[in-house]
């Protein structure tokens, strides 16, 4: 990761929840233009979601043992957190929730993750794996599954409105509940960011794996295995 783009990624997500929760006070239609249902708050993360299956794919594909099995299981988080967001297309598609649904979705949509039954769960992942990566990168060294120091912030806001949501707020105003899209849209493009950034260094250490095998042959040793003549062995002539 670029210095620019560790110091936009550590700098947006406070910046961001500043001027967020400014407009939810001073500003509100623009609070809730920004916050309603596919607005382009919402689209971005689905396109943050997308991209962590993409690039979850490819470290998946290149990788080995472990970590290829758990970008594989990223990839396909990310398609079910698609498909959650969109509620399966029934915007898109028009489709009516079935009543049964409706009655038990906070939102009447056609979705599992606004159900009155699951959405504390869900609300929980979001807070363990926030605070996930926002303390492992104090932890442990860069790796696969080590988010990059410069992307704390976005975990940490993350963390911190979810876990103010459990401790004080169990039953959240409109605008405080509308807030969660932005800490939800900053956990997909941060997740987004570490699989980019595993893909990277994936990327260079088999370049640098690669390099050698095609130096290999021009060294003294190949070539007088191949009864090449080296350059000291026609000074020496």
């Amino acid at each position: 990761m670029s210095h620019r783009v560790a110091y936009i990624a550590a700098g947006v997500p406070l910046v961001g929840s500043v001027v967020l929760a400014t407009l939810a006070v001073v500003e509100r239609p623009a609070f809730d233009a920004i916050v309603r249902e596919d607005s382009f708050l919402e689209w971005g993360e689905v396109l943050a979601y997308g991209a962590v299956v993409v690039v979850s794919a490819r470290v998946a594909h290149g990788g080995r043992g472990f970590v290829r099995v758990a970008y594989a299981l990223l990839a396909l988080a990310a398609v079910l957190a698609i498909g959650e967001e969109l509620s399966w297309g029934q915007r898109l598609f028009h489709l009516t929730t079935p009543e049964t649904v409706a009655a038990a979705n906070r939102q009447g949509e056609l979705n599992v993750h606004n159900l009155a039954a699951t959405d504390s769960a869900t609300r929980l992942v979001l807070l363990a794996a926030a605070l996930f990566g926002a303390t492992l990168p104090f932890l442990r060294r860069p790796g696969p599954f080590v988010p990059p120091r410069a992307l704390v912030p976005a975990f940490a806001v993350v963390a911190g409105y979810f876990g103010i949501r459990f401790a004080v707020l169990p039953h959240p105003t409109y605008a405080q509940a509308k807030f969660s899209e932005w800490p939800e849209f900053l956990f997909a493009a941060a997740v987004a960011l570490t699989a980019l950034d595993t893909l990277r260094e994936h990327s260079r250490a088999q370049t640098v794996r690669w390099l050698p095998s095609r130096i290999e042959p021009h060294c003294p040793a190949n070539l007088r295995s191949t009864g090449a003549a080296t350059p000291s062995d026609s000074s020496s002539s």
